[in-house]
Parts: structure tokens; C-alpha cells; sequence
């Protein structure tokens, strides 16, 4: 009844201010905040005014939230908002907010807003250049996850006269956008001579590669570069190659035409008057890996040419698929041999590079990679134990949590404040304060935490935290299988294996029945609307509207349709069906219309041109792989599942 009040109160109000003053009326009514008439409804206008930095209407909410289980995030939101340091803001502080900053972390220590609260008080100590006392926080901040405010505690050290650690020249030569603390660190290394400009270039060619402009123009500056033709190079590329342009603009612009048309990009390499070898074969590792992200049928002729290039793990990765789409194992060899210790120790190349091994004739080397990440659940885990002739096998379930292991979770703060987000439908906060419960604890802490959540139906929270486990796990915990009732019919009816509909649910929603993506896609199967539109037409259902979809049973009927639609359109695989599942079928038809041949199902996987899609189909096929293999007790196999994908014409 009372939310039923607060919406009749609002459309009157909207009413009432139609009828006294025409459209400024209007205006003044959507601006107007609604008045929420529970604690929750003022807790969450709090939150949002706080997101904006609103103090006033932070006020007006927060006065009517009275003694709230989250009350502790209204005390943080409102220091937050006085040190400046709100999303978006560049004001420091005066600093008369430190000695309640200070107050508050003290009597809430341990808990996550006071870990919160003290990166956010860092971020601001590094914007008023309060080295002594940024110095001093660091030690006792906790997550250290936000590379600004790890990048102000390094420009503290460094104006301080320590010397600059490791890990901050590795952040600084990231190929992404440097930001504002790490724009200032960098800028003062310069300064003082501890990177020089051949380092800088490097950083600046890494920027290039991810598309990064604001740190190519800023270490454009660094290095002298005239602002004006970098703007040029960046923001029109083709008349900036048309004039005798310096080497490091030339660079800038055909990167640039080669993100937008690497073909042209090639044409134009051949006309490039004399350039230093390096930028020639960085300019063709770029060309190369823009062909391959467009599938173009020179990306490996074009890698054998780019080998000699210093480019990032980014790059390579993508010469190394050039590689693997024709089966050229000497090239993917020889870029694995290129790529820094990260790329190497990625999974998938250790993979492949093993099978590029194997098909070079050094079985042994092959089987030492192989072996490195047998074993593992992932999909190249599956795939590397399958190569030496192991099926899968998912370890014995441990004893269950005992009731004291259980209490303990039960007892836990943290996790209450994480179930109240929930249902308040903040989701974010839910998950951030949940995870940070999570630190520090043993196998055992986590599975009854996990089973905790699953008793509690926070199905997500259950799933994620059985799979932090190091050497106990429980498969049942990480790979749950709620709404079989449901699920099993909906999978039935339209002939799907339910493992695979289980293994697409977990990475789509985790089973979270109200998940909603910021496409609009709803529910456990997370069906956008234009989709479920064309389902409902399908289904000959007429009074279909969007809502129906947070009903499980709507969800999982339209979406076990719209999956076996994909499935019959693509031949019947699961891995071209699960890949247009979530970028749309025209995308894999289009794919595999530009293979020179067939392929295994795994190089098809590992070549898909956006990241998401590709990541998302090795997750749901090795979901469904163990699902399989807990549902029927039998190992099965993921090369199996992959098949083989065939050229077809688009």
C-alpha cells in the first residue's frame, strides 16, 4: 500500500502541475524529486543524489531514512561528497573534512566503506599534493584496486625521493588510457629524467594500439609533437599522409586509417616515403592485426611480415589468430616467442602454442605445456587434458559445511549489508560489499559462505564464491542447478540439452532471475526486447509485454525458442549457435563465410573477432561441458562439443 500511495501521490503531482502552470509547470514537476514514503524508497534517492553530488537533495533524502541497516553508506556518501573526490569531480579539499575522514575510518576499521572512504580521501590528498599523509594511508588501505589512486601514492613516493617501484613502471606501460594520476606520475618521471623520450614514443605507440587518443596527445606533448598535427593525425589521418609530415605523425595517422580501413592502411604503407625500420614493422603488426579483427585473408601473410615489431601483448594476440586461422604454426610459434611474460603465460597461448609444438614435430616440448595447464576447469584447461588423454574429471564433493561452518557467514556484517542491497535492488553495492567479506578465507570459509548464499536463493554470490576455492571444490556450488522443474520442460520441449542451457544461463545472469544488462536484456536467459518482440510474434502470443519476461517460466520458454531457432539456422552447433546466441546469428554466418577451410570448433572459438563474444563462448561451452559431465556422471568431451566449422557462403 505504501509504494501504491507514493506513485499516486507522484502522478498527481505531475497532474497538479499541468493544470497551475501550463509547460514550466511541467518542467518544475520532472524536476522535482519524488518524495519517497519508506526508508528504502529514501535510502536509494539518497544513493542516487549522492552519485551526483547533490548535496541538498542528499539531505532531503537521507533525513527520511531514520535508523536504516545500510545508515553506515549514508555517513560515507556524505564525507565522500565533502573531500571532492566524487565521481567526475577535480576539487580537492580544503582539508577540513580530514580530522572526520580520520574519525570515521577509525570507527568503522575493517569494514569496506572505510576502505572505501580512504582510497577516496587518497584520491584527494594526491589532487592537493599531500604526500607526508597519502603516504601514511597507503599502507593500511586494503583493496588497492583503482590504478589512480595507486599512481598518486607512486607520485608520492617519487616526490618524496624514493625510488619508483616496479609495479609502477608496469602500470605505466599498460596499452589504456593513462589517466589524470597517472598522466601527472608520468609527466614527473620525464621531468626528472628517469624516462626518456625512446620510452615515451614506445608508451605513445601503445596508446595507438588500443585506440587510446587522450594519452597519445598527452605524451604527444611530452615529446614535443606539434599539438596541432597530432589533432590532425588522429582526427583526419588521410590528409595528414598527403603532406611531409614528420616520421612520428606519419606513424599517427596510418594507425589511425588502419583501425578504420586496414586495407587502404596497406595501400598507403607502400607510398610511405623512409621510415625507421622499427615504426615500419610497428605500422605493419597494426595493419596485420586490424586485418585479422576483420578476417581479411592476407592477416597472416601480413604477421610473417610484422615479426621483427615491438608491440604489445594486444597486438600480438591478434597476430598469433592470423596465425591459427590458416594453420600456420611457424608464424604462431614465432609470435609466441614475442610476446611478453603476460601473453605467454595466458592460457590460450600456452595452449596453442603447444599444438603448434606438437605439429612442428617436438611432441615432448608440447606435452610440458599441455601438462602446465591440464587439469584446470577452464576451457583450455579441458582442451589441454583432453590432448594428453585425460577426460574430464571433476573432483570428489567435500563434506558438507557443518552447522558452525555455517554460523559463520550467518554472523558476518558485511554479507547482511550485501543481502539488504539486494533487495533493494542494488545490485553493484550488493556484490562489492559481498566480495569484500571474502578476503583471506580458507577453502572451507568460502564453500559454507557459498552454500550460505545459495540458502538464501543469492544464486550468483554462490557461484562466484564456490569458485574461489584453491584445492577443495564443490562442483555442485560452482555449477548449481536451480528451476530444473522449470528448465528441464522449457529444454525438453524445443530438443536442447539442458547442460548447455545451464552453462548459458551461468554466464549470462549467474541466475539471477531479475538481471538486467544495460542493452535491456532481462532475466535468467537475458533476452533483449527487439528479440522478444520477434519471440512473441513467433509464439503467436498477442498480449505479450515486456515485464512477462521476469517471470521464470516466460523467460525460459521464449529464450529456449529463440536458442533452438539460432541452433537449426546454424547447422546445429552448439559453438556457432551459442556464439549467435549473443552477438546475433548473421555475425557467425558472416565468420565463417570468410574461412579459407575447415576448422576445429576450438579455432573458430578463439578467432571470433570481439572480445566478448569470444570470451562468452568458451565460457559457456566448458560450462556446459562439466555440466554434462555432472549430470550424467560421465566425463565428456569439449573438443567433441566444438565439432568442426565449415566455410558456407554468407
Amino acid at each position: 500500500m505504501d509504494r501504491a500511495r507514493f506513485l499516486l501521490s507522484f502522478v498527481l503531482a505531475i497532474i497538479l502541475g499541468l493544470g497551475a502552470g501550463g509547460a514550466n509547470a511541467e518542467r518544475r514537476a520532472k524536476r522535482a524529486p519524488v518524495v519517497a514514503t519508506t526508508p528504502d524508497e529514501a535510502f536509494v534517492q539518497a544513493r542516487q543524489a549522492a552519485a551526483r553530488s547533490d548535496v541538498p537533495r542528499f539531505e532531503a533524502a537521507a533525513a527520511r531514512v531514520g535508523n536504516h541497516p545500510l545508515g553506515i553508506y549514508l555517513d560515507y556518501w556524505r564525507l565522500r561528497m565533502r573531500l571532492g573526490s566524487g565521481r567526475g569531480s577535480t576539487a580537492g579539499s580544503s582539508g577540513e573534512a580530514d580530522a572526520d575522514v580520520r574519525s570515521f575510518i577509525s570507527r568503522h576499521s575493517g569494514t569496506l566503506v572505510a576502505d572505501l572512504l580512504r582510497r577516496d580521501w587518497m584520491l584527494d590528498l594526491g589532487r592537493r599534493e599531500e604526500w607526508a599523509e597519502l603516504q601514511s594511508q597507503y599502507p593500511r588501505w586494503i583493496v588497492r584496486d583503482d590504478t589512480q589512486t595507486n599512481c598518486y601514492v607512486w607520485l608520492a613516493h617519487v616526490k618524496t625521493g624514493a625510488p619508483l617501484a616496479p609495479e609502477a613502471r608496469d602500470a605505466l606501460f599498460q596499452p589504456r588510457e593513462l589517466g589524470e594520476a597517472c598522466d601527472a606520475l608520468l609527466e614527473t618521471l620525464v621531468h626528472r629524467g628517469t624516462i626518456g623520450r625512446d620510452e615515451l614514443w614506445q608508451r605513445l605507440k601503445m596508446a595507438l594500439e588500443v585506440g587510446a587518443s587522450t594519452t597519445v596527445r598527452s605524451i604527444a606533448s611530452l615529446i614535443d609533437l606539434p599539438s596541432a598535427a597530432v589533432d590532425a593525425a588522429l582526427d583526419r589521418p588521410a590528409k595528414v599522409l598527403g603532406s611531409s609530415a614528420q616520421p612520428e605523425i606519419q606513424v599517427i595517422a596510418l594507425t589511425q586509417i588502419a583501425r578504420q580501413d586496414p586495407e587502404e592502411a596497406l595501400e598507403r604503407f607502400g607510398a610511405l616515403g623512409t621510415l625507421p625500420r622499427a615504426e615500419r614493422d610497428f605500422l605493419m603488426s597494426q595493419i596485420a592485426a586490424q586485418s585479422m579483427r576483420r578476417l581479411l585473408p592476407q592477416a597472416d601473410d601480413l604477421a610473417r611480415q610484422a615479426l621483427g615489431a615491438s608491440a604489445s601483448d594486444e597486438t600480438w594476440a591478434s597476430l598469433a589468430r592470423a596465425a591459427l586461422r590458416v594453420s600456420d604454426w611457424t608464424t604462431l610459434r614465432a609470435v609466441y616467442d614475442s610476446m611478453g611474460p603476460q601473453g605467454r603465460g595466458d592460457p590460450a597461448w600456452i595452449y596453442w602454442n603447444a599444438r603448434a609444438e606438437r605439429a612442428l614435430g617436438r611432441p615432448e616440448a608440447a606435452d610440458a605445456q599441455f601438462r602446465s595447464i591440464a587439469g584446470q576447469f577452464h576451457f583450455y584447461g579441458q582442451l589441454a587434458s583432453e590432448e594428453l588423454g585425460k577426460p574430464l574429471s571433476l573432483p570428489a564433493p567435500p563434506p558438507p559445511p557443518t552447522p558452525e561452518e555455517l554460523a559463520e557467514p550467518a554472523r558476518n556484517e558485511g554479507f547482511a549489508r550485501a543481502l539488504k542491497f539486494y533487495d533493494l535492488g542494488l545490485r553493484f553495492d550488493g556484490n562489492r560489499e559481498w566480495n569484500f567479506q571474502l578476503r583471506g578465507m580458507s577453502d572451507r570459509q568460502l564453500i559454507a559462505a557459498a552454500q550460505w548464499a545459495c540458502q538464501r536463493s543469492v544464486l550468483d554470490r554462490c557461484v562466484n564464491t564456490a569458485d574461489r576455492t584453491l584445492a577443495e571444490h564443490d562442483f555442485a556450488l560452482r555449477f548449481i542447478t536451480p528451476f530444473r522443474e522449470q528448465l528441464a520442460p522449457a529444454a525438453e520441449e524445443r530438443g536442447l540439452d539442458p547442460a548447455w542451457v545451464y552453462g548459458l544461463i551461468r554466464q549470462e545472469s549467474r541466475f539471477v532471475m531479475n538481471a538486467r544488462s544495460s542493452a535491456g536484456a532481462q532475466g535468467l536467459m537475458q533476452i533483449i526486447p527487439p528479440t522478444a518482440r520477434w519471440i512473441a510474434r513467433k509464439l503467436g502470443e498477442q498480449d505479450f509485454r515486456m515485464e512477462h519476461l521476469g517471470n521464470m517460466s516466460t523467460n525460459l520458454r521464449f529464450g529456449t525458442f529463440y536458442l533452438r531457432s539460432v541452433y537449426e539456422s546454424l547447422d546445429g552447433s552448439a559453438l556457432l549457435a551459442s556464439a549467435g546466441y549473443n552477438a546475433g546469428p548473421n555475425r557467425p554466418r558472416r565468420w565463417r563465410s570468410t574461412l579459407p577451410g575447415a576448422v576445429e570448433g576450438a579455432v573458430f572459438a578463439e578467432i571470433i573477432p570481439f572480445q566478448e563474444t569470444r570470451d562468452y563462448v568458451k565460457k559457456v561451452l566448458s560450462n556446459a561441458t562439466i555440466y554434462a559431465t555432472l549430470m550424467t556422471g560421465q566425463p565428456q568431451s569439449l573438443k567433441s562439443l566444438l565439432g568442426t566449422v565449415a566455410p558456407v557462403s554468407d
